[in-house]
């Protein structure tokens, strides 16, 4: 009926490939497609959108708003770039957080200082013009009071004055600190020294306290005396007749403890973080005597020397009552711009 042949060896590879190369050219062609669809729509195409969504979000960055954020969800590097892009929203949110809030404290500082020195110009003015009239008859006396007034009022300008410079000079790091040795014990001498009449007009106990005796500072003498003396002026205008102002110093872990204390009503919680900013005045809360207040400039400058110094300040009350100051200054204090 026939023959069949069984050959011996596999058939050529030709044989194989004319019959089944277009069979698998399709199967393959179809996997390819089937696989670029499946990869298009499980992966591209969520990347596609976290993209476009990171692209919206940059451009609204670029418009102002500091506010957006890119999703982060995921852990490839599309996830690796919306973190970069949100630290850096993050850091231009920060940075114009504090433009903002220099630029009131600018606005803020520039109205204090127009109201603060537009008080005593005003008194000028108005006393001068007053003595300057021709048809006023003025006696001798009321006339020698009224010139000073004026020299009190221009003596009060000084001082605003000098206080804004010296605080634009510690703040921007200039002028040159004189780094030395300097004893706690002759810097309370030159404060109850300078305020002598005060204390004795007033009846105000003083007590001094240096632990060792010889206890000293590194700093500039006479800028650790001015923060000193801003403080121990402001402990005394607070100190009612009969009161007492403590002045001590100790040696600490971190260095040297100064502390002046009062006896006055001390410091209303809410107004304690704002005491070392520029012209605040808490003298309404703190008011027991009659002694004028300052220019709101004394413990700005207070602050600001101690950082020249590499030290810190701050201010509480007492549970006792009255208000304490005190100022820590290391063993080695950084020196700052200018310190030699």
């Amino acid at each position: 009926m026939g023959y069949v042949a069984v050959p011996g060896n596999p058939p050529p590879t030709s044989v194989v490939m004319s019959q089944l190369g277009p069979t698998l050219a399709w199967v393959a062609v179809a996997l390819l497609v089937g696989g670029t669809a499946v990869m298009a729509l499980l992966i591209f195409r969520p990347a596609h959108k976290r993209l476009r969504m990171l692209e919206q979000a940059a451009t609204a960055l670029g418009e102002g708003r500091t506010d957006v954020r890119a999703v982060e969800t995921g852990g490839d590097e599309v996830t690796s770039l919306a973190r970069a892009f949100n630290r850096m929203a993050d850091d231009l949110g920060a940075r114009e957080a504090a433009l903002m809030a220099s630029d009131r404290a600018r606005r803020q500082l520039l109205a204090d200082v127009s109201h603060e020195l537009m008080t005593p110009l005003s008194a000028i003015r108005g006393y001068t013009e007053t003595l300057a009239m021709p048809d006023l008859a003025l006696d001798a006396d009321t006339r020698a009071r009224y010139l000073g007034i004026v020299e009190e009022e221009t003596q009060k300008l000084e001082a605003i004055i000098g206080d804004l410079l010296d605080l634009a000079r510690f703040e921007g790091g200039g002028g040159t600190l004189e780094m030395e040795r300097v004893r706690v014990a002759d810097l309370f001498n030159r404060i109850v020294d300078r305020h002598g009449p005060i204390i004795r007009d007033s009846r105000i106990d003083v007590r001094v306290s240096v632990e060792p005796e010889d206890l000293e500072a590194r700093g500039d003498g006479n800028r650790l005396e001015q923060a000193l003396q801003n403080l121990a002026a402001n402990a005394l205008r607070h100190t009612p007749p009969g009161g007492r102002l403590e002045l001590a110093a100790r040696r600490v872990a971190e260095g040297v403890s100064i502390t002046i204390r009062d006896t006055g009503p001390g410091i209303p919680p809410e107004y304690l973080p704002h005491v070392f900013d520029r012209f605040y005045k808490a003298d309404a809360a703190r008011a027991t005597t009659d002694r004028p207040s300052g220019s709101g400039l004394g413990l700005s400058i207070v602050k600001a020397i101690v950082e020249r110094h590499g030290g810190t300040v701050t201010a509480y009350n007492r549970p006792g009552g009255g208000a304490v100051f005190e100022i820590v200054l290391g063993p080695g204090q950084h020196r700052g711009p200018g310190s030699r």
